[in-house]
């Protein structure tokens, strides 16, 4: 079998050092230096029960599909959805890259394998680690970026804070598996990526609750300072409306479970909340 060619930019070593490791031994996603060139590997290895589990993804997207209907009056078509993975973030990212967007280069790929350009610690290691100030930057920087992205039409499908990096100054978005974004409206798929980076921010481990709503409401803030997108907005209020419905009721029973993901719910709503009482 011919092998894919081997970036220009890439290590020179990486096809040696592909060949020598055991595929089945290695994880999703490694980070690795190849003759002092930093890289990332990522790899999915095909399910056992293919048939199978291509019937239970299709049932969760479906599920999906139907509360995007009935909640935010769009349907996502779960075909469109299921074509995603490394294949499709390979296709998006020399898209993107391009369009002139700061996205890591491919430097090798084969079934179920991505050699990707390194470009950068990740927000959420940097936001958790850093002094209140250099937070405060952090967010506000990758609220414009997300706005800036948007502006030009684009929409990411993964735009939690994890996935946006920051190298020599720069942010760097990462992470295009997935393709919700293709079956869903530019407002929707846009609004779904503010939510989502919003959500991340305030779901970050070792941040106190005033931190974290803190720096969510300054996002969403800058956010709409670049992007006043009138129809964003109205898709985003939406959804906020019924986040902070379900949150009255259930902040009562559950507002004291020590769980992140519980509070980082209620967190969320709480930084949604102002865009119900503006007009």
């Amino acid at each position: 079998m011919t092998q894919p060619p081997v970036h220009h930019n890439a290590p020179p070593g990486l096809r040696a050092w592909l060949d020598s490791v055991d595929a089945s031994r290695e994880p999703s996603v490694r980070d690795v230096t190849i003759d002092g060139v930093r890289c990332i590997i990522k790899r999915r290895r095909p399910s056992l029960g293919r048939g199978v589990s291509y019937v239970m993804r299709y049932a969760r997207a479906l599920f999906l599909g139907m509360g995007c209907k009935l909640f935010l009056g769009e349907f996502p078509r779960p075909g469109v959805l299921l074509r995603n993975g490394l294949a499709h973030e390979s296709q998006r990212l020399g898209q993107l890259l391009k369009a002139g967007c700061r996205v890591p280069e491919v430097w090798w790929q084969e079934q179920g394998l991505l050699v990707l350009e390194y470009v950068g610690e990740d927000l959420a290691d940097l936001i958790r680690n850093e002094d209140t100030t250099s937070r405060l930057w952090l967010a506000r920087a990758a609220a414009a970026d997300l706005a800036s992205f948007h502006v030009r039409g684009m929409w990411h499908g993964g735009a939690q804070i994890r996935n946006v990096t920051l190298q020599d100054g720069e942010l760097w978005r990462i992470d295009f598996e997935e393709n919700i974004g293709s079956t869903l409206s530019r407002p929707l798929a846009q609004a779904y990526d503010l939510f989502q980076m919003l959500a991340s921010l305030a779901s970050l481990r070792k941040l106190p609750d005033d931190a974290a709503r803190t720096l969510g409401k300054l996002a969403l803030d800058v956010y709409f300072e670049h992007n006043p997108d009138p129809e964003v907005k109205a898709r985003l209020t939406r959804l906020a409306r019924l986040l902070c419905s379900a949150a009255a009721p259930l902040r009562a029973v559950l507002g004291r479970v020590p769980s992140r993901d519980i509070q980082g719910f209620f967190r969320v709503a709480d930084i949604l909340q102002p865009l119900l009482l503006k007009p």
